[in-house]
């Protein structure tokens, strides 16, 4: 009788507990909209670097994310506030945000 009580106990004290889990999960749309406004920065220090090579494939991979959205998309103000967020992080982290960004958005 006494083990019945202490499995019941147990048992209704696993369904009382409620578990929340909150996921940061992004939607492509947004996933999209940071990749393109990381490789259009990325891209502008390479130009102003003198890297061209790397200009060009940036540039690439950023035409390739836009070409899958209409033109004007994504409005100027999205764009800012994401390019903010990213210069934000990367004062914070340095160029390794840069450099595991653009691994996430696909450039090798």
């Amino acid at each position: 009788m006494k083990s019945l009580f202490l499995f019941t106990f147990t048992l209704f004290s696993f369904f009382a507990l409620k578990s929340e889990v909150t996921l940061k999960a992004k939607t492509p749309e947004e996933r999209d909209l940071g990749c393109i406004t990381l490789l259009q920065l990325a891209s502008e220090k390479s130009k102003k670097d003198g890297e061209m090579v790397k200009y060009e494939k940036l540039k690439k991979l950023q035409k390739s994310y836009l070409g899958k959205y209409a033109d004007n998309h994504f409005s100027d103000e999205d764009s800012k506030s994401q390019i903010d967020t990213h210069n934000l992080k990367i004062k914070e982290k340095g160029s390794r945000y840069i450099n595991k960004g653009l691994q996430k958005c696909g450039l090798k």
